[in-house]
């Protein structure tokens, strides 16, 4: 796969290539613009590759692709409906089901996070965490094959991030979907993943590819105290040091 941004004819990925099996989990890592966000757009079909393709199960994506799961750094709530009809609202775009199924699904999924008790609520009453649970099980509700991630804790602080982590691995545990999930946070990177890319800077693309043996399930404490967890931790981290050195922002 080949892109570039027409009005700069700046190349971003030059022979790129990335497969993910069913049910894997991959964490993307890399510095300020090498791409991350731009992988995404690509794989969830917002952007197109100028060579190559990118497919699902061997179809084209594209935005409205069935087995496409999208969470976004921001959870982009409608303030105006319910925390059950934001998480209704694909379905009900998507014309799945009666409204008195939709409502079902919806409530099944708020149940799976831990917020049926505030499927009435409006937005504006739950907290960062929770918010971004909403937006979680609002993408989930359409049952995706392929769930994108793009930095969905960054803005929350670590007792609530590590909270959705352990939330995020029991429900993918459940559910079995391919998850491909960006972070900058490489302990957040080798905690959830079974697989870590490192993106290098236009147009290198993976850099890196670090298999994570650590044994599931997964727990912040028996899991982060693995002596393997600290050996992860410090490959990784010369990957990135390798990558910034010139003073290049890591994000």
């Amino acid at each position: 796969m080949g892109f570039a941004y027409p009005e700069s004819r700046r190349s971003i990925f030059e022979r790129f290539s990335l497969e993910a099996r069913p049910g894997e989990f991959v964490a993307v890592l890399g510095p300020s613009g090498c791409g991350k966000s731009t992988l995404l757009n690509l794989l969830s079909g917002f952007l197109r590759p100028q060579s190559g393709h990118v497919t699902i199960d061997g179809a084209p994506v594209a935005p409205e692709h069935p087995a496409l799961g999208y969470v976004f750094q921001s959870p982009n709530l409608f303030p105006w409906l319910s925390v059950l009809e934001n998480v209704r609202f694909g379905l009900r775009m998507n014309r799945r089901g009666t409204p008195q199924e939709q409502r079902a699904i919806a409530l099944n999924f708020l149940r799976l996070v831990g917020l049926e008790e505030q499927a009435e609520d409006p937005p504006h009453r739950l907290s960062g965490g929770q918010r971004q649970r909403v937006a979680l099980a609002r993408s989930l509700a359409l049952e995706p094959r392929l769930l994108l991630m793009d930095e969905p804790f960054a803005a929350l602080d670590s007792m609530t991030r590590s909270a959705l982590n352990d939330e995020l691995l029991r429900i993918w545990s459940s559910l079995g979907q391919t998850v491909l999930f960006i972070t900058h946070d490489i302990d957040e990177a080798i905690y959830l993943a079974d697989r870590v890319l490192v993106l290098g800077l236009p147009p290198t693309g993976i850099t890196a590819e670090v298999t994570i043996d650590l044994p599931r399930p997964r727990d912040q404490r028996g899991t982060r105290a693995d002596p393997l967890f600290a050996q992860l931790r410090e490959r990784l981290s010369e990957q990135i040091a390798k990558l910034t050195a010139g003073n290049q922002r890591v994000i």
